[in-house]
């Protein structure tokens, strides 16, 4: 794994340890001050309504932004320049969604403050689209601000949770609603200034003075040679942005579901399983994903051969839009050396990814019920929580393996590949919305049927990038004729190479057996007869001793990986 995004793995790791802990403990509280149909139409529409708008109006520029290499053309570095203002001219759009959701798809039986908490999303929705363009800063730069950016949103999580805490002491449980709302605004507002903060005040380019003069001027952006915006920017930039309409569908399409058909009560058991469920996600799969769509665009953008100086806004690294074909310019594409870092990589995480899904498969669905039980008592455990929990716990690794191989796709995909993952979309949306009626109408399986639709819509996803990414390196290898270094990149993300041992797999299976057993005693004692907290710790003890004496095989079965790993570790910081 190359040191610049081994760092930035571990800092953001780190980093979202931490901050996610703190805001663990908050939440803790909260859950407890709070009702579940306050929780629920916050945490299912509001946040769902808010993720909704900006992730189609900024993930299209974001994937197009880390894929754009700075030009030293004055001309070009104006365009790209403004192009990172794209997100806030659509603040009146946003705006609208908001005002159409209240009229059309306001809850029938509205809650206390939901249209004050409805606006109060909307303002901090327009206060995340003008701090945007300074979040694109810190992808142009992401090798020293990535670590700074995650630390500002480490500390609007954490104010969040507090405003929205004190809200809740402030007022009736009735009004609950409120807080959340307020505590949104606080999160913006800090996300806002911390950018602000840690961003840099650009400086004038070199040749600034020499840019050609504005033909106009549209709202303060200057006109060059006929355009407002890079060219390369936006049209890959709407390219992404197509996809991900049907991608931010079938992402919340569960949370669609409940809300639109579930009771407040059904959304709070629901919101509940996602919040404890995604903990995970958040604080180890989210920055690993982050940290690689940056690795994969850097090192395409690194291997490309510089546009020339006179060559107007050529800013987007043609490795990553067009696919290679010529083995006479090996120079045009990522090398050798490139591709085995980029292989090496991506058989790394894949190896920690499925021995992480032994243990949501075989070990977690035995702790989710007596964790939620400790954690919020008879209060959540009585609702739907519970066996929902269980069902998330399983779709965890779909949710990693779809994370890391959509990464890889969307950071060196061309736009023909772009156009086929959005017509795949639609395949996966259909599939989905057959096993939702499957599950939900013909087996009556409730909200359970939405995360299971959910894991075989990431499922049919994963398949489809995993599908580019060995077409990628076969084409790329092939076009280097690399003879056996090449082939030896292509053994490097075989499945063999990636797969738990023997010897692991008959551990967890062993592991998750035993773990079955210790639910079973632990359901008795806790649920039928009453135990106290000393039961529960005596479960959590044995199950904590098995996934120890689990990893203890895993380090045994993979000791070379590891040596390699930390040999290349203190080499890198020998180096330093």
């Amino acid at each position: 794994m190359a040191p610049t995004v081994l760092s930035t793995t571990l800092s953001l790791v780190g980093l979202q340890v931490g901050s996610r802990l703190l805001s663990f403990g908050l939440n803790q509280l909260l859950l407890r001050s709070t009702s579940p149909q306050a929780f629920g139409v916050a945490t299912i529409q509001l946040d769902t309504l808010m993720a909704t708008v900006l992730f189609l109006i900024r993930e299209g520029i974001r994937g197009a932004v880390v894929r754009t290499r700075s030009s030293g053309d004055a001309a070009a570095s104006t365009l790209q320049r403004q192009s990172l203002l794209i997100p806030s001219l659509f603040i009146v759009p946003a705006s609208l969604a908001y005002l159409a959701y209240f009229l059309v798809f306001s809850p029938t039986l509205m809650p206390p403050y939901f249209p004050t908490s409805l606006a109060l999303y909307g303002i901090s929705t327009v206060i995340e689209l003008v701090s945007e363009q300074l979040y694109l800063r810190t992808l142009q730069d992401w090798q020293t601000l990535t670590s700074r950016r995650v630390r500002v949103e480490g500390v609007a999580v954490f104010v969040k949770a507090i405003g929205t805490l004190v809200t809740v002491w402030s007022v009736r449980e009735e009004d609950a609603l409120l807080a959340f709302g307020i505590g949104q605004l606080v999160y913006s507002l800090t996300i806002w200034a911390g950018l602000a903060y840690i961003v840099p005040t650009r400086q004038a380019a070199p040749g600034a003075s020499k840019e050609p003069a504005a033909s106009s001027s549209f709202f303060g952006l200057r006109r060059v040679d006929g355009r407002y915006f890079d060219p390369a920017i936006t049209d890959l930039g709407w390219a992404l942005t197509k996809q991900s309409v049907v991608k931010q569908l079938l992402t919340e399409g569960d949370k669609l579901a409940v809300g639109r058909f579930g009771s407040s009560a059904d959304m709070g058991g629901y919101a509940v399983a996602l919040n404890y469920g995604s903990l995970v996600a958040r604080i180890l799969f989210q920055p690993l994903e982050e940290s690689s769509r940056l690795y994969f665009s850097s090192l395409s953008a690194a291997s490309a051969p510089a546009p020339p100086a006179h060559t107007e806004h050529q800013s987007v690294d043609t490795s990553l839009t067009v696919p290679i074909r010529q083995s006479a310019r090996p120079s045009g594409g990522p090398t050798l050396a490139t591709l085995s870092s980029a292989a090496s990589y991506l058989r790394l995480l894949l190896l920690i990814y499925t021995h992480l899904a032994l243990i949501f498969w075989l070990i977690a669905p035995a702790y989710t019920t007596p964790l939620l039980h400790l954690l919020l008592g008879a209060r959540w455990s009585r609702t739907s929580a519970a066996p929902l929990l269980r069902a998330y716990a399983l779709s965890l690794p779909f949710m990693a393996f779809n994370g890391l191989t959509e990464a890889f796709f969307q950071s060196v995909a061309p736009p023909r590949w772009i156009q086929r993952g959005s017509a795949w979309m639609c395949v996966c949306a259909a599939a989905f919305a057959g096993t939702v009626w499957a599950t939900m109408r013909w087996k009556g399986m409730g909200a359970e049927g939405l995360i299971i639709a959910n894991s075989v819509n990431l499922a049919l996803r994963t398949a489809f990038s995993t599908w580019f990414m060995w077409t990628y390196f076969d084409k790329a290898v092939g076009a280097l004729r690399g003879g056996k270094e090449g082939k030896d990149v292509l053994h490097t993300l075989s499945w063999r190479r990636w797969m738990p041992s023997t010897l692991s797999l008959a551990a967890f299976s062993a592991a998750g057996w035993a773990c079955r057993k210790s639910e079973t005693r632990w359901e008795d004692a806790v649920l039928v007869k009453g135990a106290g907290v000393r039961a529960t710790a005596k479960h959590l003890a044995f199950g904590a001793a098995a996934g120890l004496a689990c990893l203890g095989v895993v380090a045994f079965s993979q000791r070379a990986e590891i040596r390699q790993l930390l040999v290349s570790m203190r080499s890198k910081r020998k180096e330093a």
